[in-house]
């Protein structure tokens, strides 16, 4: 499932009132916005670019847990619960945010039935998307989880069959990241799926060349 987008969701007069209690900001590409265990406790809303939100294992391993496209937001949890930050956000290239305070996002959710709502979908979606992702890392092995990868950043494009072009294309350290294996591995079975001519890299793009045939590659697999 695709990064559901809030704001871009939002009837246009609610995405109005909340633009107008934001204070707006710009990152370099890499730059960290929120830091895990930081105790602020505003919310951030993407208006321009894309974020990432990420996390260190003890061994020094960097594990991707989710996209924030344009639309997004992130904050939420430490605005609804007062506890720290989960993770670290960064830039994933230029960035614009708004931000709101905690206390004036929990005013809008107190009195805008259409922001609780919004909210309330918002969530939800991302606990479906975490749930999907630890039943991945559980059940499948490197090859499909990749696949699974693939076909969410073809979705998120607008794509769910036909060739598609992914521009800047992943890293196969991102791609690593978000599917909590090592470089080395994605690099392997990238190798394999550029020479079943399914996904190729030219440059900067990563083309899948048939979105279906790449996903019936995981439920062939799925049915023996």
């Amino acid at each position: 499932m695709a990064e559901q987008q809030f704001l871009n969701g939002l009837d246009p007069d609610v995405r109005s009132r909340l633009l107008d209690r934001m204070k707006e900001s710009t990152h370099k590409r890499d730059e960290v916005v929120i830091s895990q265990n930081d105790e602020s406790l505003d919310i951030f809303f993407v208006l321009d670019g894309h974020a990432r939100a990420t996390g260190l294992s003890e061994e020094g391993k960097l594990v991707a847990y989710r996209e924030i496209p344009e639309g997004a937001i992130f904050g939420e949890l430490s605005a609804i619960d007062g506890r720290p930050r989960s993770a670290n956000v960064v830039a994933v290239g230029p960035l614009k945010v708004g931000r709101i305070t905690q206390s004036d996002f929990r005013d809008l959710v107190d009195t805008d039935s259409a922001v609780r709502w919004a909210l309330l979908d918002y969530l939800t979606a991302q606990h479906r998307a975490m749930t999907d992702r630890i039943f991945e890392f559980s059940t499948m092995l490197v090859r499909d989880r990749l696949i699974a990868e693939l076909l969410r950043l073809a979705e998120a494009a607008g794509a769910t069959e036909g060739r598609i072009e992914l521009h800047p294309a992943p890293t196969h350290f991102d791609l690593a990241a978000r599917i909590s294996t090592h470089r080395e591995a994605v690099s392997r079975e990238m190798s394999k799926f550029s020479r079943a001519k399914l996904v190729t890299k030219q440059l900067k793009t990563l083309i899948i060349h048939d979105v279906e045939a790449l996903r019936e590659q995981r439920e062939d697999r799925s049915s023996h």
